[in-house]
């Protein structure tokens, strides 16, 4: 009987013959004295003040050979509520404890890796496997996209940097002394920049304007408008000499830039047509043919009338830029691809046709055919356009203003491109001055009444 067992545990050997390792529940029962701490038992004690390895380690298994005796006088050891000793449901012996403080650090460390590689196996459900436990990958369309959202950023990044490094290379001076206008028409949908083109080699030179072109950008209408305004037009240049002092006189329209430069220029085509003008761009002649040349040339559509005209301008480029005698020369007419010295012959072009009237319009012409260009083009093409063209002009634009007008140019490459001439077929008339210059008498009002309906879309 379970009882009767019990009752003859009074044998000296009975506890050795379990293997010298005690039951938790005879440990308490016992009543040692680690049982206590403080004067309390461990059910007493909180379970944090003491981890269960920290009670194990306590106990000192007795030295082999040695009979532990007892405390109670009974000599028999106190009987627990079940009545039966207690087993571990395991069935197992606890591990031997060892009396070597190192022997004892390396069986707790052996069992804590057990128990931690145990768990990496469950947790990466690679049990009974030879495989270390990693984290799950990535979906590849993710990755996909965050390498394209990468790859993006870092082609923009490089793009702005090289945008900025162009508009450094223009060159940039200070904006000189306006004359104050108060011009009528304007709106911030529209962006008027004055591009300036002369027959010398320098801007310090002043020369006379062969080209006058007021570009207009209209956010609101998506288009861009070349207005001409005619070298021969007979207005009041007012504003400031170069000198600084006081300008109100009357006489041709290219004259305005040899006596007061940009500023008065501009000043001048506000007075007279009520437009206001802040910014322009100035480019020499024979920088242009370097910008044509960047570009691979432009096709055109050339007479044979034309062809022959274009010597006597092409003659003295070849002069001034050193070329050899007859250097691109045209012997007959037709749909060709024109290179920069042959496309500048043909824009300064005079005396074929109605004089002027039709140069204006072969500049507005061979100006949009740079364009169209410029968009058809790829990449290569654009930077070195985009080089060319900033190491050939000159700005009073800054820097910062160079940049945002770049991406202008961008968002408005697919406006459509208008043509005005002023004055137009109605807006002049034949006229002389009192020194005998023929010039061009202009009906200002109407001139004006076209820019703010064509230009401003305001009727």
């Amino acid at each position: 009987m379970p009882g009767n067992d019990r009752n003859n545990r009074n044998d000296d050997n009975h506890y050795e013959n379990l293997g010298g390792v005690y039951d938790f529940d005879d440990f308490y029962d016992e009543g040692y004295e680690s049982d206590y701490r403080n004067g309390r038992t461990y059910s007493e004690q909180p379970y944090e003040q003491q981890p269960y390895d920290e009670q194990q380690d306590s106990y000192q298994r007795p030295a082999q050979g040695r009979q532990r005796q007892p405390s109670h006088q009974s000599g028999r050891r106190p009987s627990s509520s079940g009545g039966q000793r207690r087993h571990s449901s395991s069935g197992s012996s606890r591990a031997p404890q060892h009396s070597n403080p190192k022997a004892k650090k390396r069986a707790q460390r052996k069992e804590k890796n057990a128990y931690r590689n145990s768990y990496e196996l469950h947790e990466g459900d690679l049990k009974n496997s030879s495989k270390p436990y990693s984290k799950k990958k990535s979906h590849p369309v993710k990755n996909f996209f965050r390498i394209l959202i990468a790859v993006i950023l870092v082609l923009a990044l490089v793009i702005n940097l090289m945008i900025w490094h162009y508009c450094g290379l223009v060159k940039r001076v200070d904006k000189g002394k306006r004359m104050k206008t108060d011009a009528a028409i304007s709106s911030d949908d529209v962006r008027n920049i004055l591009l300036i083109g002369s027959d010398t080699r320098s801007i310090e030179e002043r020369g006379r304007t062969d080209s006058m072109i007021l570009l207009s950008i209209n956010k609101k209408t998506k288009k861009i408008y070349m207005t001409s305004f005619m070298r021969d037009m007979y207005v009041n240049i007012k504003g400031y000499y170069a000198d600084g002092s006081e300008c109100d006189t009357w006489d041709k329209m290219n004259a305005a830039y040899v006596y007061g430069g940009a500023e008065l220029l501009m000043d001048t085509i506000e007075y007279n047509f009520d437009v206001q003008v802040d910014e322009y761009v100035y480019i020499d002649f024979y920088s242009f043919v370097d910008i044509v040349d960047a570009i691979g040339g432009i096709k055109m559509k050339v007479t044979d009338e034309e062809a022959e005209g274009m010597i006597p301008p092409m003659a003295e480029q070849n002069k001034i830029m050193q070329k050899q005698k007859g250097s691109d020369y045209l012997t007959h007419g037709g749909n060709l691809l024109l290179n920069g010295n042959q496309a500048l012959a043909y824009a300064r072009l005079r005396y074929v046709g109605n004089a002027d009237f039709e140069r204006t319009s072969r500049q507005r012409e061979v100006i949009s055919k740079i364009i169209d260009k410029v968009k058809k083009s790829g990449p290569l093409t654009m930077m070195d356009f985009a080089r060319t063209a900033s190491e050939s002009l000159v700005t009073n634009m800054s820097r910062t203003d160079l940049f945002f007008l770049f991406y202008k140019a961008l968002f408005s490459m697919n406006y459509k491109v208008e043509s005005l001439r002023l004055p137009d077929d109605d807006s002049y008339y034949y006229d002389t001055t009192e020194d005998g210059q023929s010039v061009l008498g202009v009906d200002f009002d109407r001139c004006r009444k076209l820019i703010r309906e064509e230009v401003y879309a305001q009727k």
